[in-house]
Protein backbone atom coordinates (compact mmCIF):
# COMPACT_ATOMS: atom_id res chain seq x y z
CA UNK A 1 0.00 0.00 0.00
CA UNK A 2 1.23 3.33 -0.87
CA UNK A 3 2.29 5.56 1.88
CA UNK A 4 0.74 9.16 1.38
CA UNK A 5 2.21 12.22 3.79
CA UNK A 6 1.51 15.31 3.90
CA UNK A 7 4.24 18.72 5.11
CA UNK A 8 4.32 22.47 4.82
CA UNK A 9 6.24 23.37 1.36
CA UNK A 10 9.00 25.16 1.86
CA UNK A 11 11.28 27.52 -0.90
CA UNK A 12 13.20 24.26 -1.58
CA UNK A 13 10.25 22.77 -3.31
CA UNK A 14 9.30 26.01 -5.53
CA UNK A 15 10.93 23.92 -8.85
CA UNK A 16 9.10 20.44 -8.13
CA UNK A 17 6.10 22.91 -7.27
CA UNK A 18 6.07 25.01 -10.10
CA UNK A 19 6.44 22.01 -12.69
CA UNK A 20 3.52 19.66 -11.09
CA UNK A 21 1.24 23.11 -10.80
CA UNK A 22 2.02 23.36 -14.99
CA UNK A 23 1.15 19.73 -15.75
CA UNK A 24 -1.87 19.26 -13.35
CA UNK A 25 -3.12 22.63 -14.40
CA UNK A 26 -2.72 21.80 -18.29
CA UNK A 27 -3.95 18.48 -17.94
CA UNK A 28 -7.33 20.05 -16.35
CA UNK A 29 -7.89 22.81 -18.42
CA UNK A 30 -7.18 21.56 -21.60
CA UNK A 31 -10.33 21.48 -23.21
CA UNK A 32 -11.68 24.52 -21.23
CA UNK A 33 -8.85 27.25 -21.25
CA UNK A 34 -8.18 29.30 -24.84
CA UNK A 35 -4.72 28.09 -26.57
CA UNK A 36 -3.25 31.25 -25.74
CA UNK A 37 -3.43 30.59 -21.80
CA UNK A 38 -1.71 27.21 -22.20
CA UNK A 39 0.86 28.98 -23.81
CA UNK A 40 1.60 31.46 -21.69
CA UNK A 41 1.42 28.82 -18.40
CA UNK A 42 4.55 27.60 -17.95
CA UNK A 43 7.43 26.67 -15.17
CA UNK A 44 9.08 29.70 -15.47
CA UNK A 45 6.11 31.70 -14.99
CA UNK A 46 4.78 29.41 -12.28
CA UNK A 47 8.20 29.85 -10.36
CA UNK A 48 7.99 33.27 -9.92
CA UNK A 49 4.17 33.02 -8.95
CA UNK A 50 5.39 30.44 -5.84
CA UNK A 51 8.57 33.08 -5.05
CA UNK A 52 6.05 35.21 -4.86
CA UNK A 53 4.01 33.50 -2.24
CA UNK A 54 7.00 32.49 -0.10
CA UNK A 55 8.57 36.12 0.41
CA UNK A 56 5.39 37.55 0.53
CA UNK A 57 2.58 35.57 2.84
CA UNK A 58 -1.57 35.89 2.69
CA UNK A 59 -2.70 36.44 5.73
CA UNK A 60 -3.44 32.89 7.05
CA UNK A 61 -1.42 31.63 4.39
CA UNK A 62 -0.79 27.77 4.25
CA UNK A 63 1.18 25.96 1.37
CA UNK A 64 0.72 21.82 1.47
CA UNK A 65 2.35 19.19 -0.59
CA UNK A 66 1.24 15.37 -0.93
CA UNK A 67 3.76 13.14 -1.16
CA UNK A 68 3.16 9.17 -1.98
CA UNK A 69 6.33 7.26 -1.05
CA UNK A 70 8.36 10.48 -1.42
CA UNK A 71 6.63 11.23 -5.12
CA UNK A 72 5.04 14.56 -5.11
CA UNK A 73 1.13 13.90 -6.13
CA UNK A 74 -0.47 16.86 -5.40
CA UNK A 75 -0.70 20.60 -3.27
CA UNK A 76 -2.85 22.88 -1.87
CA UNK A 77 -2.60 27.16 -1.52
CA UNK A 78 -4.75 28.18 1.15
CA UNK A 79 -5.58 32.30 3.04
CA UNK A 80 -7.23 35.04 3.61
CA UNK A 81 -8.81 36.14 -0.39
CA UNK A 82 -8.64 38.92 -2.25
CA UNK A 83 -11.52 38.60 -4.30
CA UNK A 84 -14.29 40.56 -3.21
CA UNK A 85 -17.14 38.11 -3.89
CA UNK A 86 -15.21 35.28 -0.86
CA UNK A 87 -16.39 38.18 1.62
CA UNK A 88 -14.72 37.24 4.91
CA UNK A 89 -14.07 33.56 3.90
CA UNK A 90 -10.63 32.24 3.59
CA UNK A 91 -9.89 31.36 0.65
CA UNK A 92 -9.09 27.66 -0.96
CA UNK A 93 -6.86 29.28 -4.15
CA UNK A 94 -5.69 25.37 -5.46
CA UNK A 95 -6.32 22.12 -4.75
CA UNK A 96 -4.60 20.41 -7.24
CA UNK A 97 -3.90 16.35 -7.35
CA UNK A 98 -2.14 14.91 -10.56
CA UNK A 99 -3.57 11.99 -12.84
CA UNK A 100 -1.71 9.65 -11.51
CA UNK A 101 -2.71 10.02 -7.98
CA UNK A 102 -6.41 10.81 -8.39
CA UNK A 103 -9.56 8.94 -6.59
CA UNK A 104 -7.26 8.05 -3.64
CA UNK A 105 -8.40 10.49 -1.40
CA UNK A 106 -5.77 13.22 -1.55
CA UNK A 107 -7.26 16.06 -2.25
CA UNK A 108 -9.69 15.58 0.54
CA UNK A 109 -6.76 15.29 3.02
CA UNK A 110 -5.21 18.36 1.31
CA UNK A 111 -8.41 20.38 2.04
CA UNK A 112 -9.39 19.17 5.35
CA UNK A 113 -5.41 19.89 6.37
CA UNK A 114 -5.54 23.15 4.74
CA UNK A 115 -9.42 23.74 6.74
CA UNK A 116 -7.92 22.84 9.75
CA UNK A 117 -4.53 25.63 9.28
CA UNK A 118 -7.37 28.38 8.11
CA UNK A 119 -9.59 27.30 11.22
CA UNK A 120 -6.14 27.62 13.75
CA UNK A 121 -6.08 31.03 12.24
CA UNK A 122 -9.10 32.51 12.69
CA UNK A 123 -11.23 31.13 9.63
CA UNK A 124 -14.88 30.46 10.35
CA UNK A 125 -16.03 29.72 6.92
CA UNK A 126 -14.31 29.46 3.63
CA UNK A 127 -15.00 29.06 0.08
CA UNK A 128 -12.70 28.26 -3.21
CA UNK A 129 -13.81 29.25 -7.31
CA UNK A 130 -14.24 26.30 -9.89
CA UNK A 131 -14.39 26.91 -13.53
CA UNK A 132 -17.27 26.80 -15.30
CA UNK A 133 -17.37 22.90 -17.00
CA UNK A 134 -14.89 21.38 -14.36
CA UNK A 135 -17.06 18.88 -14.11
CA UNK A 136 -15.28 16.72 -12.16
CA UNK A 137 -14.36 19.41 -9.34
CA UNK A 138 -18.00 20.38 -9.28
CA UNK A 139 -18.93 16.73 -8.08
CA UNK A 140 -16.35 16.73 -5.81
CA UNK A 141 -16.55 20.07 -3.84
CA UNK A 142 -20.76 19.01 -3.77
CA UNK A 143 -19.65 15.37 -2.06
CA UNK A 144 -17.69 17.63 0.54
CA UNK A 145 -20.67 19.38 1.20
CA UNK A 146 -20.03 22.66 -0.56
CA UNK A 147 -22.76 24.84 -1.97
CA UNK A 148 -22.84 26.95 -4.51
CA UNK A 149 -22.59 30.67 -3.41
CA UNK A 150 -21.82 32.64 -6.32
CA UNK A 151 -19.79 33.04 -9.60
CA UNK A 152 -17.30 35.61 -10.60
CA UNK A 153 -14.82 36.22 -13.47
CA UNK A 154 -11.26 35.56 -12.89
CA UNK A 155 -9.28 38.76 -13.38
CA UNK A 156 -6.36 36.86 -14.90
CA UNK A 157 -3.83 37.15 -15.87
CA UNK A 158 -3.41 34.09 -17.87
CA UNK A 159 -7.31 33.82 -19.00
CA UNK A 160 -10.44 35.88 -17.77
CA UNK A 161 -12.48 32.34 -16.34
CA UNK A 162 -15.69 32.52 -15.69
CA UNK A 163 -15.76 30.70 -11.94
CA UNK A 164 -18.71 28.83 -9.38
CA UNK A 165 -17.54 29.64 -5.49
CA UNK A 166 -18.86 27.03 -3.58
CA UNK A 167 -18.57 27.52 -0.07
CA UNK A 168 -18.45 26.15 3.44
CA UNK A 169 -20.23 28.82 5.73
CA UNK A 170 -19.14 26.22 8.67
CA UNK A 171 -15.36 25.44 8.11
CA UNK A 172 -15.54 22.34 11.02
CA UNK A 173 -17.62 20.62 7.86
CA UNK A 174 -14.12 20.62 6.50
CA UNK A 175 -12.16 19.97 9.55
CA UNK A 176 -13.92 17.07 10.77
CA UNK A 177 -13.58 15.40 8.00
CA UNK A 178 -11.59 11.49 8.09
Amino acid sequence: MPELSLRFAKPADIDALAALHVAIWRDTYRDLAPAEAFSALDVPRRKLFWQEKFENPAAGQCILLAEVDGQLAGFTLASSSSNPEFGEMAEIKFLYVSGDFKRQGIGKRLINEASRHLAEAGYRSAGLGVVEGNEPAVRFYRALGGKEAGRYTDAGPLWRSRNIIYAWPDITLLTAMS
